[in-house]
């Protein structure tokens, strides 16, 4: 949906499906010895879906949220990777391997190494197809035009040949791979994941070939000029779902059914190959001192309740109904100090410390410590909000009273990342760069909506009849994130971000960008 490039954070967001959507940052680390970015979401909240701190606390905004933080999927063109050349081709590096285990290797990590290597492959090989699909695609959408179309058929039409070479020529390097690891020789795991790297390769091929050939029916002078590669991506495409059923995987299409083992499968494949690049996460909840905090609040209403019963100990009987009557209310008034001071403390103790500290760790290095998390939520008055964070929130009113029309609450989300670049330079050749993936549900947030669709009478202009139009009933979700990001070489980077989410009854409808006017 959103793409906003700068030279160390690319950051997107999109929908995911109906109640979620996704901010995916990229990270591409720096050489110093530690860097660390700092992201602060404010999501405005119209008044009139009741949502507030009463009813929206800290473990329903956690438990809808979703993290992962992985390594970028390394960028090796198809062309490279069947480079006998190319030291850091999975392909080579698992063919030097496999012959290692052949002969008698000693090394007790290598079937882990070759297994590895393999799902590398299928992460590299998803990605450069899918990329691939989405840049021929965007050409094409753009063929009709009358200017740029002899560039854009030299761009289409040599790159899809060039694009339809390599594919032929992996095709014929993994044939060859598999026929190598078929030996019962080579232990099971990697004759296994070999199996599901083959079952993969072929949805992935089917997939995004399916989806590149609908690009090129959709421009008629596209199709006619480019005929005979369409033809060939047809028939590697068609050639998918017969192959998976001679192979007698799961993941065979059957018209007319569910077909949900397809897609289950699919994604059980995808998790399998992209585990290699994933990141451990150790959460350590609730911080040592925000429970210091808390203690302080639960003690000092303890304090005015002991403070009231002494009071009046003093000048009544234990036994008299004054003094019961000023030991309930002392007993209300406690409660109700220890949840006011803990709201209070929540909201500023997000300035120091935080809810959650993550450790995240790297598992394919001996469980390395390579960075460190810190998130907090909170609500804040719309008063406390600062001047950068408002400015954007209403660059899009008409008017100076609009605020009036939609009051609001505010919700504040931040997380810190600190990384140690040198413990993953120190590891990887080729996973550096990282993902910082989040995924939102706002199903609790739209829960008490009213109705998708409201009837509206008005009169026919032309006939005079009163009619009845249905119209959709939405609220706006304005979010607006600020990204800083600092290292020990140069300023400090800072960029900011406006989406108005459109969300109704049933869930969210779009996303929207907002810019400075």
């Amino acid at each position: 949906m959103k793409e906003d490039r700068n030279d160390i954070l690319d950051s997107r967001i999109k929908l995911h499906d109906r109640h979620r959507f996704e901010i995916k940052l990229d990270i591409d680390l720096t050489p110093s010895a530690r860097s660390s970015y700092e992201v602060e979401t404010y999501l405005f909240v119209p008044r009139s879906l009741n949502v507030g701190p009463h009813n929206y606390r800290k473990d329903k905004f956690y438990n809808s949220s979703q993290r992962y933080i992985r390594f970028r999927t390394p960028k090796i063109s198809l062309g490279r990777l069947c480079d006998p050349s190319l030291a850091t081709s999975p392909l080579n590096r698992i063919r030097a391997d496999l012959a290692r285990a052949l002969s008698g290797s000693s090394d007790r990590d290598l079937t882990k190494k070759i297994c590895d290597e393999i799902r590398m492959l299928g992460c590299i090989v998803r990605g450069e197809i899918r990329d691939y699909a989405g840049v021929f695609a965007e050409a094409l959408s753009a063929y009709g035009s009358a200017a740029p179309a002899s560039r854009n058929g030299l761009f289409v039409g040599e790159g899809l040949e060039n694009f339809l070479g390599d594919l032929r020529a992996l095709e014929t390097a993994l044939s060859s791979l598999k026929a190598e690891i078929s030996d019962p020789a080579v232990p099971l795991k990697v004759r296994e994941t070999m199996t599901f790297f083959d079952e993969y390769f072929s949805l992935i091929l089917e997939e995004y070939l399916t989806s590149l050939i609908e690009a090129l029916r959709a421009v008629p002078e596209a199709e006619a000029r480019f005929g005979g590669v369409e033809k060939d991506l047809l028939e590697i495409a068609a050639a998918q779902n017969r192959y998976r059923q001679t192979m007698k995987y799961p993941s065979v299409l059957v018209p007319g059914s569910s077909n949900e083992v397809l897609i289950y499968r699919r994604g059980v494949l995808k998790k399998f190959m992209s585990a290699v690049l994933y990141l451990k996460a150790e959460f350590s909840e609730w911080e040592s001192l925000t429970q210091v905090f808390f203690g302080v609040a639960a003690g000092a209403a303890m304090l005015f309740a002991v403070m009231v019963t002494i009071f009046f100990q003093h000048r009544y009987a234990m036994d008299s109904l004054p003094f019961v009557l000023a030991v309930v209310i002392s007993y209300i008034f406690k409660d109700r100090i220890k949840d006011w001071l803990k709201l209070l403390f929540s909201k500023s103790l997000t300035r120091w410390t935080s809810d959650r500290k993550i450790d995240i760790i790297d598992a394919s290095a001996d469980g390395a410590r390579i960075g460190v998390l810190k998130e907090a939520f909170t609500f804040i008055p719309v008063g406390d909000v600062p001047p950068d964070i408002t400015r954007l929130r209403r660059i899009d009113n008409i008017t100076s009273v609009d605020e009036e029309g939609k009051p609001e609450r505010v919700m504040k989300y931040k997380k810190e990342i600190t990384l140690f670049p040198e413990a993953i330079v120190r590891a990887h050749e080729r996973r550096r760069d990282l993902n910082d993936i989040m995924r939102f549900n706002v199903r609790d947030i739209i829960e008490q909506a009213d109705d998708p669709s409201v009837n509206y009478p008005y009169v026919d202009p032309a006939s005079g009849e009163l009619r009845t139009a249905a119209c959709a009933r939405v609220y706006h979700l304005n979010m607006v994130l600020k990204y800083a990001y600092r290292s020990g070489r140069g300023p400090d980077v800072v960029h900011y971000e406006r989406i108005r989410i459109v969300a109704g009854k049933e869930g969210i409808v779009r996303l929207e960008e907002v810019k400075a006017a």
